[in-house]
């Protein structure tokens, strides 16, 4: 015992050892368990905003779809007439579009006849709707 006395007293007095402590785990898993929380709020905020992003986009589109029908049609007179609120279904969501339609000017002594057109697509789970608007002369 008195040889292997002095060796063990020896590598205790060196600081060798082998593995991590208690206390050296415990902050590690804090950490980690720190960063995994971080990133996974992170990764709902994301899916959310890449969500509203997406139904805004088609909200967009369909916007623009009206818009252009409106554009299009075959007289100016008719414009008016294509006023109107709609519920429009796609990938089992539905959207509100709603077409106002303002005349502005036209009589006998007016300089100006134009029509402002506004289209306004309501989101599902969205706050604010989206809204397109565009203004259309006499033709």
């Amino acid at each position: 015992m008195g040889a292997r006395g002095p060796l063990m007293r020896a590598s205790r007095v060196t600081g060798t050892r082998r593995g991590m402590t208690l206390m050296e785990t415990l902050v590690a898993i804090v950490i980690l368990a720190s960063v995994l929380i971080g990133l996974g709020e992170f990764m709902a905020q994301f899916a959310h905003t890449t969500k509203v992003s997406a139904l805004q986009q088609r909200g967009l589109d369909l916007a623009t779809d009206r818009i252009d029908s409106v554009e299009h049609s075959q007289t100016y007179a008719s414009i008016d007439s294509m006023a109107a609120v709609e519920s429009i279904a796609m990938d089992s969501t539905v959207y509100q579009r709603t077409t106002y339609i303002q005349h502005i000017g036209g009589g006998p002594t007016d300089t100006m006849d134009y029509r402002t057109v506004t289209v306004s697509v309501a989101l599902p789970t969205v706050t604010a709707p989206v809204r397109k608007t565009t203004m259309i002369a006499a033709f």
